[in-house]
């Protein structure tokens, strides 16, 4: 893992959630929302933490991509991520396959078919997941 500081991850936040937004409604900018949501969290938790990069973070406390256990570290409330789901959202790919958030940004990073109310469910959560995040990092 490349260190990175909270300072580093806040811009990146900021650079992937506007790519994000300009090039809506395909899988790059559904990748770029979730890597804008993966910085965000990370930079916030470094900061409540008062630690500086990523690699001071004790191993087991480190969640790589899994948003979900990010959030629960950040005690966020999953009413203010969605308005349908109590739980972080699963997706499903048209084999019949189900998976956590956590591999959400391995499917649009292969172009892999996600079912089509289940990613909209997944770009929703990101969505407020992000303004959650705009709220909360400075």
């Amino acid at each position: 893992m490349i260190p990175a500081g909270f300072s580093e991850l806040e811009k990146a936040f900021h650079a992937h959630i506007g790519k994000s937004q300009k090039i809506q409604g395909s899988c790059s900018s559904y990748l770029l929302l979730f890597y804008a949501a993966e910085c965000g969290v990370k930079s916030i938790w470094l900061k409540r933490r008062r630690l500086k990069k990523t690699d001071d973070i004790p191993e087991k406390e480190f969640y790589g991509h899994d948003l979900d256990k990010w959030c629960k570290e950040l005690k966020i409330p999953a009413s203010q991520l969605s308005s349908v789901y109590t739980q972080t959202p699963h997706f499903g790919l048209d084999g019949g396959s189900r998976y956590d958030i956590k591999d959400a940004h391995q499917v649009w990073r292969y172009g892999i078919k996600v079912k089509a109310q289940d990613e909209k469910n997944l770009v929703e959560w990101l969505n407020n997941l992000c303004n959650w995040i705009k709220e909360n990092i400075r």
